[in-house]
């Protein structure tokens, strides 16, 4: 029930605000936050001095590497995110109803994340949508001509750059980190550098700068790649073979038995990449792509231990 007092902070409260604040938080960079919203930088510059006074706190700090959070934007931040996130399933309700919608939604994702998504996916899907068809579609090197050609709905995967007109949001970021199985000694290893063998997960290639970064630190940037694979059972077997290292995701060991993730041991430096759900600005069936990118996201962040407050 809304109390007087909370009807008085609401009357006294211009509610755009809240907006533009979200996506400032989001973003943590005015110019880009005025792009999203339509707006010149001054314009997103004077929001930002008025949510600064509304709520007496900076919100945002200029550092190094660009701006920050104060600790009261951050606990803000997840505060308004999932009420904005109702507030527009409030305003689309009239329109879209998920329970009767029919129709098919073709996605791509890498085989890690689609056998972590797929079982509660389905479960979900079967509740609240069960006339919609879900198509998955294996991560592949063309899954944004596929976007474009409206052969794709939305593509779900770790991405340097996302080429225009293909939308994307960063929901989360996964621990990258090199590994070998433990029946390879690691003293041995980084003791004849010449030995190693290279194997690359497909999907490394749409993060090169980080997969380049990986090899630096453990000092194998010349090492040739031995195989290249877009399926994680295929890899996880190949480095079996003696002085085999690959780049994969802390949490591809979570489709594994305790007992066999037990047998592969990380190597070098930790690499923290941006999971993002990418689709088309002019995509089909818009409230439909739109609910099912937020179920989407919600089973990511339920499944994949994802740091969040980008």
């Amino acid at each position: 029930m809304l109390t007087q007092l909370n009807l008085e902070r609401l009357k006294n409260c211009d509610l755009n605000l809240l907006l533009a604040l979200a996506v400032l938080l989001n973003e943590a960079h005015v110019s880009n936050a005025a792009k999203q919203l339509g707006l010149s930088q001054s314009a997103m510059s004077q929001m930002l001095k008025r949510l600064r006074l509304m709520f007496a706190d900076p919100l945002l700090l200029k550092s190094n590497n660009g701006m920050t959070l104060t600790n009261k934007a951050q606990a803000i931040a997840l505060e308004l995110a999932p009420l904005l996130d109702k507030t527009a399933r409030i305003l689309e309700a009239e329109h879209f109803s998920p329970k009767t919608a029919q129709g098919r939604i073709r996605f791509i994702m890498n085989d890690v994340i689609a056998q972590l998504l797929i079982t509660p996916l389905i479960e979900l899907m079967s509740e609240k949508a069960p006339g919609i068809e879900i198509e998955y579609i294996s991560q592949k090197a063309n899954g944004f001509q596929l976007l474009r050609r409206g052969q794709a709905d939305m593509v779900i995967g770790f991405y340097d750059n996302v080429p225009t007109p293909i939308v994307s949001e960063a929901i989360g970021r996964a621990p990258w980190q090199m590994v070998t199985h433990r029946t390879t000694n690691q003293q041995n290893l980084y003791a004849d550098k010449g030995a190693i063998k290279l194997l690359r997960y497909q999907f490394q290639e749409h993060n090169q700068l980080h997969s380049i970064e990986a090899l630096e630190d453990l000092n194998v940037l010349d090492a040739a790649y031995a195989l290249t694979s877009n399926s994680l059972s295929a890899l996880l077997y190949a480095l079996q073979t003696n002085n085999t290292v690959t780049l994969l995701p802390h949490f591809a060991m979570g489709i594994l038995p305790d007992d066999e993730a037990k047998n592969y041991q990380w190597l070098g430096s930790l690499i923290n990449l941006e999971l993002k759900v990418c689709w088309d600005r002019h995509q089909r069936a818009p409230e439909l792509q739109q609910w099912f990118r937020r179920q989407i996201i919600a089973l990511c962040h339920k499944h994949l231990p994802l740091e969040t407050g980008l």
